[in-house]
């Protein structure tokens, strides 16, 4: 399952980019249960969002990781917006670092059901910051559009490089950040 936020904040991606018809064709011809009725605090099947954003890759032609990534862009817009002190007092690594040990513990604190993927980090440098993104989803480019949304958040000029890999069976997404 999925906090309605991430489906609140699609749906508002959608019709600010192409409109509220575009958005309640994509809903209309989506197999998703709600129809559309998502709720900031609800939590939903992850499968719909799935739905809903292979019907919107569909209408438009953008390639899923596309859509991902810059729905992952807007969104590190709107956590700023609504979540300002995440962002007070410390820089970009300094804010990659904190997902896992600040913000995602404050989440599990408002909804203990939420499934949170998890990162580790590898390396950190002044330079560098080498993190490990841990999840049951697939949806390692919509962190990788909110890595690159918040880094320009805080006016940060950074290369991503993604790269996947298996540890005792489980898939790992290895994020490469340096400061250029």
């Amino acid at each position: 399952v999925m906090k309605g936020i991430v489906f609140t904040e699609f749906m508002d991606h959608v019709q600010a980019g192409h409109g509220y018809q575009f958005l309640d064709d994509v809903i209309e011809s989506s197999d998703a249960e709600t129809k559309g009725g998502y709720t900031s605090v609800g939590t939903y099947p992850c499968s719909e969002l799935v739905q809903l954003i292979s019907v919107f890759s569909s209408k438009t032609g953008l390639d899923i990781p596309e859509i991902l990534i810059g729905f992952g862009k807007q969104l590190a817009v709107t956590f700023k917006r609504d979540f300002p002190s995440y962002f007070e007092e410390i820089d970009y690594f300094d804010f990659v670092e904190c997902v896992e040990s600040r913000i995602h513990v404050d989440v599990l604190k408002l909804y203990p059901d939420a499934e949170l993927p998890r990162f580790e980090t590898i390396e950190r440098t002044s330079e560098k910051l080498v993190i490990d993104y841990i999840s049951s989803r697939a949806l390692e480019h919509l962190a990788l559009g909110l890595l690159k949304g918040t880094a320009a958040e805080f006016g940060e000029s950074v290369s991503i490089e993604m790269d996947t890999y298996t540890r005792e069976g489980i898939r790992i997404i290895r994020f490469e950040i340096l400061r250029v």
